[in-house]
């Protein structure tokens, strides 16, 4: 049984064509890899806005200790319970529903 050469080209034409087709698409340099390194960049782009608003308010925080002692006063009463000589401290409770 002879082989015939059309037939093997083609046949060979089709294995190239599958190997190049799972590379572009499966590779790690892919399609699919790509897309996949798109989504996570986006995801650390949002990410990074997010923690640079964090870091804006923790500055802003910074500044107003450093100028003054009001919010050092502020978080000490919110945080701590700070009360001052002369004030008198009233807690509102509300009562348990049983």
């Amino acid at each position: 049984m002879v082989i015939n050469l059309r037939y093997l080209w083609t046949v060979l034409a089709l294995v190239l064509l599958v190997i190049l087709q799972y590379r572009l698409w499966f590779d790690d340099s892919g399609v699919l890899a790509s897309r996949s390194l798109e989504r996570q960049i986006h995801q650390l782009n949002e990410d990074n806005a997010a923690q640079e608003g964090h870091n804006e308010v923790l500055m802003s925080d910074v500044k107003d200790l450093r100028n003054g002692d009001a919010l050092l006063e502020e978080t000490a009463r919110e945080n701590l319970g700070l009360v001052k000589d002369g004030e008198t401290f009233i807690l509102f409770a509300e009562p348990e529903n049983e």
